[in-house]
């Protein structure tokens, strides 16, 4: 007759599964299935991507670069803007968005992930401080315009 065989996470529960890495017992809450078997939590954690791990070095050089974009972009769209009106003030932004992403992505050779995401995020609203500082105002098109650079910044560090 086998012996009883109780899960280490969870004490009052009965298992007849194991780790088919370390043969540790499992149930059904814990395990995780992978591509070989059922495997323990400890086991069955994934490493993470190297494009999706950024250093602390990365991630200042990822700020700054961020930073000296969206401060250049919004004195050029600062001065362009007389010029831009409604769909095509929309369409600079949006590339302005882009061209943050790109410029980050450059800095921090080709990584992507949340936190430039957000450094992203950043540089667009370093554009929008620098767009109004210089012009004195921000309309619904610099709003939605932004929020659309926005979106495609977040996209391309996906």
């Amino acid at each position: 007759m086998p012996e009883t065989v109780y899960c280490p996470n969870h004490p009052d529960t009965k298992t007849n599964l194991r780790c088919s890495r370390c043969d540790k017992p499992v149930c059904p809450q814990c395990m995780i299935h992978s591509p070989v078997g059922i495997r323990c939590k400890d086991c069955g954690q994934g490493v993470r991507l190297p494009v999706h791990d950024v250093s602390v070095a990365y991630m200042g050089r990822a700020i700054a670069a961020s930073v000296l974009i969206g401060a250049a972009s919004g004195l050029v769209y600062a001065i362009l803007r007389a010029t831009l009106f409604g769909l095509l003030s929309i369409a600079s932004l949006a590339g302005i968005g882009y061209l943050i992403a790109e410029g980050l992505s450059l800095a921090t050779n080709r990584k992507r992930g949340r936190n430039l995401q957000y450094v992203a995020a950043g540089g667009m609203v370093v554009t929008l401080v620098v767009t109004s500082s210089l012009s004195g105002f921000i309309d619904l098109f610099d709003l939605v315009g932004a929020g659309i650079g926005v979106y495609v910044a977040f996209n391309r560090l996906r």
